[in-house]
């Protein structure tokens, strides 16, 4: 590790900012030129729990893009692919620990997303493997239904993965016309007559399904129990495959919740 002045000295302010991708750079850019490492950093929305005192960041989109354009050009493109996914991941204070990675690469330069062994490096490297693993796992286990045309479904990830959802379902149903609903960030992915959008939506209620659905729904789970092997029978391995907190949006074990 380099014995190089740290770019911010900590102190006791905490950032507030709007919990935007723009607005968390935005944050980068007043710790980076005023050298001070805040206490936290916390979206506008978030309650107060902190008894230091609040700094509001403005959001100002010049700023953002002169960080963001400062990522790649001076720590490298691995290191903005990071920082962007890890943005949309659920770990705890995930802004504060961004801001220290990003401060680590503008100093060490684009060997940082590779300093394995370094806490503020590593920290970010789970985050995403934790996000990119319940993407991987979402794609299997979402569970569309048919209303009146439109394929829709309820997933609640602990991650925002919802971006990392578009361009496999895009192409698995380019014809169609689909909804996936983030239960947990209250947002929506739409694809309709071939565009994408990802809107907030604070809830959703689905209208009473046909009775050809309710005719699939009821084949499926038949087939879900039918080529079951009683005798072999391991909710233990189950859950390893299939982790419980994804049984509330599967027709086939919700009922089992």
């Amino acid at each position: 590790m380099s014995g190089r002045k740290a770019l911010a000295e900590p102190s006791d302010f905490v950032y507030q900012y709007d919990g935007s991708l723009a607005g968390f750079y935005c944050c980068v850019f007043k710790s980076v030129y005023s050298g001070e490492l805040p206490f936290a950093i916390v979206p506008e929305d978030e309650p107060q729990q902190y008894l230091q005192p609040l700094r509001t960041i403005e959001t100002e989109p010049d700023k953002a893009e002169r960080v963001r354009n400062s990522i790649p050009k001076k720590i490298s493109r691995r290191a903005l692919e990071l920082v962007e996914t890890v943005f949309l991941s659920c770990l705890e204070q995930k802004e504060l620990s961004i801001l220290r990675f990003l401060l680590l690469g503008y100093r060490e330069g684009a060997k940082t997303a590779n300093m394995l062994g370094h806490p503020d490096v590593d920290r970010l490297l789970n985050a995403e493997r934790h996000l990119l693993g319940e993407r991987h796992l979402l794609l299997g286990f979402i569970r569309f239904s048919d209303y009146d045309g439109v394929l829709a479904a309820t997933i609640s990830p602990k991650n925002f993965v919802l971006p990392y959802l578009v361009n496999h379902f895009t192409a698995r149903f380019p014809e169609e016309d689909f909804l996936i609903y983030d239960k947990t960030h209250r947002a929506a992915l739409i694809f309709r007559s071939g565009k994408v959008e990802i809107v907030p939506m604070l809830s959703i209620d689905f209208p009473t399904v046909s009775q050809t659905e309710a005719g699939y729904r009821t084949l499926w789970k038949k087939f879900y129990n039918t080529i079951a092997i009683e005798s072999r029978t391991n909710p233990k391995c189950r859950m390893g495959h299939m982790p419980k907190r994804y049984w509330e949006n599967m027709l086939e074990v919700q009922d089992l919740v």
